[in-house]
């Protein structure tokens, strides 16, 4: 898998596709757009470090610390012009059939990959679906949009449309297991809360789900409770609260209402992955917090892949916040998403984002302009490689600067960053 969990083992240059192979990339040639650019020369994917603002404990499925190093999974596209883009390549796998169907983007104009309205990307032509909207090939995706920004000297929300808010909200996503990687109590994890707020954050995801293996049976779930509390009373009022528990109650039913009753109370924003992505098990969740004039919104959706796959959830009205990948699945692919989710009252997009940097920007983007993507998920990852000079965080929001594309490019000393070596297809 080409991305922070696994990275493909290939070096140098892919070799050109028989002329037979090239007969798939068919429907893409002669594409019609408003606009002429520079065509693409080549696409290199890369593998850099990175790094979090500290140290980041465990969750309720890891076998240790995450510790404050990491290695994210890029991607380089080359113009005809001599001109570069970059983008993040998400959880994608880069396997021999992917390779070559991005080979097939080769040669090609980009603006032709999109339907216009003046300025404005109206949608994605036909023969671009199966690239955009399929989360194997989306992740090419985000380089394509930095190069028609950089090429039309346009933020990347701007090419999608108008602006819906100026700042844009996050919640800090670092708050973990402290209390048993430092062996210590609840305290550390009011502390720690107390130090984001103090940042300026306003809002943050605490990781739930200790009783799956860090500290089993009821006492995992007593300390969840006590750490929720502690949090709680640390922030104080008026700031945002979110739980994530990783399916951390897998199996565990009776162990998840207990845990809902009694942080419920302590003003919960929502409750994210108590279980898995199943509808017939939270709607029973819902019914049975309800005996009891409780009710919680429910996130979900980080592992869905085929994003048509929330089409069902969101017509039962199961879940209120869904949480497509955003650098697997991609912006238009996210943005469609959220606008078919604009349909149902009960629910909002949240992109998920986890030790990407670039997958949080292009989020910032997306919340941009689409009114019903209310937060952006930051883990406070930073990477070694890219020059994301200009983006401000000011009084709790983050905002975008006035840069052509996504706003950042690749630092002039990258590859010293670099774990592997590069993969070239031309």
């Amino acid at each position: 898998m080409l991305s922070r969990r696994n990275f493909v083992s290939k070096l140098g240059v892919l070799p050109l596709l028989p002329l037979a192979d090239l007969s798939a990339a068919s429907a893409l040639t002669g594409t019609k757009s408003p606009f002429a650019g520079p065509v693409i020369k080549s696409i290199t994917l890369l593998k850099a470090t990175g790094n979090f603002s500290r140290f980041i404990a465990m969750n309720s499925y890891d076998v240790a610390p995450k510790g404050v190093k990491g290695v994210n999974a890029l991607v380089k596209m080359t113009f005809s012009d001599g001109s570069e883009s970059v983008g993040p390549m998400g959880y994608s796998k880069a396997t021999d059939e992917v390779l070559a169907k991005i080979k097939l983007l080769i040669g090609k104009d980009p603006f032709s990959f999109y339907t216009w309205k003046g300025d404005t990307i109206s949608g994605v032509v036909p023969a671009m679906h199966e690239y955009f909207f399929d989360h194997r090939y989306a992740w090419v995706e985000s380089a394509i949009l930095d190069g028609i920004g950089k090429q039309k000297n346009m933020p990347v929300w701007k090419l999608m449309g108008e602006a819906v808010r100026d700042g844009i909200d996050p919640y800090d996503g670092t708050v973990y297991f402290e209390d048993i990687a430092n062996k210590r109590d609840v305290s550390i994890i009011a502390e720690t809360g107390k130090m984001i707020k103090e940042q300026g954050y306003r809002a943050i995801k605490i990781k739930l789900g200790r009783p799956s293996k860090w500290l089993l049976g009821e006492a995992g779930v007593n300390r969840d409770i006590e750490a929720f509390i502690a949090l709680r009373e640390a922030v104080g009022n008026n700031f945002t609260l979110i739980a994530d528990a990783n399916n951390g109650y897998k199996d565990h039913f009776d162990w998840g209402v207990k845990l809902l009753k009694n942080i419920i109370p302590y003003d919960l924003h929502f409750m994210e992955e108590i279980f898995p992505e199943t509808k017939e098990l939270y709607t029973k969740l819902r019914e049975t917090l309800m005996k009891d004039n409780l009710f919680v919104k429910i996130g979900e959706g980080e592992n869905i892949r085929d994003l048509k796959e929330f089409d069902s959830y969101l017509e039962a009205g199961v879940y209120n916040f869904i949480q497509p990948d955003m650098p697997t699945c991609g912006m238009s692919n996210i943005l469609r998403t959220a606008k078919k989710t604009a349909n149902y009252p009960q629910a909002k997009l949240i992109p998920h984002v986890w030790q990407n940097q670039f997958g949080m920007i292009m989020s910032l983007h997306a919340s941009k302009v689409q009114w019903n993507i209310p937060f952006v998920e930051d883990s406070r990852y930073f990477e070694h490689a890219l020059n994301t000079s200009g983006y401000l965080f000011k009084e709790g929001q983050w905002f975008i600067p006035n840069k052509p594309g996504w706003g950042v490019i690749l630092s002039p000393d990258y590859s010293q960053y670099l774990t592997e070596k590069e993969i070239v297809i031309s």
